[in-house]
């Protein structure tokens, strides 16, 4: 699987989740409102990245309604997302391209591997120097995955998913 940027336009960046040649996903992140709308199937969802908690440490994903969809965070040296009352890991990998694993025991057995087109020093600097993904843009395309990953409409078609 892969994020591509397909249009960039004023205050709004689009994106598309493609895995071999069929495009799954459809992400428009507006960083002025930290809205990231994502369209799949027929369904067209809203949602909103925030920080919050004590000195806005936590990164959270809520629905259009204000409902607590998921949150990353970092423990033991590993950054994870809580999604659908269960934990993922992820890690950000620059050695060939810029990817993301997203799994759940082992990094040896993701369950999703995803290239990111993005500006891979930018991403990956900011992944070392801050522990995780902070800024927004990045994470709504972390989290768009996941949703996507375990949104129930889509279990049904995907397999173990690799670059």
């Amino acid at each position: 699987m892969k994020w591509e940027t397909v249009t960039s336009t004023i205050g709004q960046t689009v994106y598309a989740l493609w895995n071999n040649g069929r495009k799954l996903v459809t992400l428009v992140f507006h960083p002025g409102s930290n809205a990231a709308r994502i369209e799949y199937a027929d369904e067209k969802r809203v949602f909103l990245i925030r920080k919050e908690g004590f000195r806005k440490n936590k990164t959270v994903l809520r629905s259009e309604y204000g409902m607590l969809i998921a949150q990353a965070g970092s423990e033991n040296n590993e950054h994870f997302i809580d999604l659908n009352e269960q934990r993922f890991f992820y890690t950000i990998d620059d050695t060939k391209e810029t990817s993301l694993t997203i799994y759940r025991g082992s990094k040896e057995n993701p369950i999703a591997v995803c290239s990111l087109d993005t500006p891979a020093s930018n991403l990956h600097k900011q992944y070392r120097n801050n522990s995780s993904i902070q800024d927004t843009a990045h994470f709504s395309l972390l989290m768009g995955l996941c949703w996507y990953l375990f949104h129930p409409e889509a279990k049904e078609v995907k397999a173990e998913y690799s670059l």
